[in-house]
């Protein structure tokens, strides 16, 4: 009898796991199956068949607020839902995750935007103090803000997203970091806004890992996106699909031939820093 239900349970264990359904976050612009947070998410759950069964990927119907990633993870009001987000303490304390970062921490490089103007007056940065005189803008209530202000920078920080780009072109502080592989789509995206530049001289990094979330009780699941994931690193899949996303816009902006100047992140210090193995290095030989 013993042997019927465990040989019983195993049957209903192999059909539980053999079609899994996960609910990413939709996109808040463009499609989502086009973006890399899906893309990247296939691979991993492609990678997995063969050890955890198939699956089904599906996406929300709207994008959920990042405010409510939390309670909607836990509350179980998607089917096993799962977004990608910048690592902070509560969601590592009140999530499960992959430890992994998503986009290999490119999020963490920041190249300024400045002032049409200040650029054609001439600077030089060649140290990490000739870097400190210069002012930052940044948005209010960001994260970024408050690192860069834990890193001895004077902060000018705006409410709006395009008043930062106005901010700058008008010299309202000095430099605007935002994403190195978002800056040229920023610039074509705020074109409109006159006195614009991009730095050709630094790249600023200080660590933004994200993550793949899931709600807590779901360990299991998400440990299947982690092991994707790093079968895929291992492979070189995932490097194939990054750079089909990220690498025309670093070479836009010759990220290589920056000077490149660190700082830290006092709002990650519970993270797991087994992840930064898989970061991205702009100087590697084989990018």
């Amino acid at each position: 009898m013993n042997k019927i239900i465990f040989a019983c349970m195993l049957i209903i264990s192999s059909m539980a796991s053999a079609n899994t359904t996960y609910t990413l976050q939709a996109s808040f612009d463009g499609d989502t199956k086009d973006s890399y947070e899906y893309q990247v998410l296939k691979l991993a759950l492609d990678k997995t068949i063969d050890d955890y069964g198939s699956y089904q990927l599906d996406i929300t119907a709207t994008a959920v607020p990042p405010s409510r990633y939390i309670v909607e993870a836990n509350a179980n009001s998607h089917t096993n839902f799962i977004f990608v987000n910048s690592v902070s303490e509560d969601a590592l304390t009140q999530l499960s995750y992959a430890k992994f970062p998503v986009l290999l921490g490119i999020v963490g490089y920041r190249v300024p935007l400045v002032s049409s103007s200040l650029k054609s007056r001439g600077y030089r940065i060649s140290n990490r103090q000739e870097l400190m005189n210069f002012s930052m803008i940044q948005g209010k209530g960001w994260l970024d803000t408050d690192i860069l202000k834990d890193n001895g920078f004077t902060v000018y920080s705006g409410k709006f997203v395009e008043g930062l780009f106005h901010m700058v072109a008008n010299e309202r502080g000095d430099f605007f970091p935002i994403g190195a592989s978002q800056i040229s789509s920023a610039l074509e995206n705020f074109s409109h806004v006159d006195g614009l530049a991009i730095d050709d001289q630094v790249m600023l990094y200080y660590p933004l890992p994200r993550f793949f979330f899931m709600g807590a009780s779901h360990q299991a699941k998400i440990k299947r996106i982690e092991y994707g994931l790093i079968k895929a690193y291992q492979d070189k899949s995932l490097q194939i699909l990054w750079n089909k996303h990220f690498k025309q816009a670093l070479d836009a902006i010759n990220i290589s031939d920056r000077k490149l100047f660190k700082f830290r992140n006092n709002y990650i210090n519970g993270v797991d820093t087994s992840y930064e193995k898989y970061v991205f290095d702009p100087f590697a030989q084989d990018n």
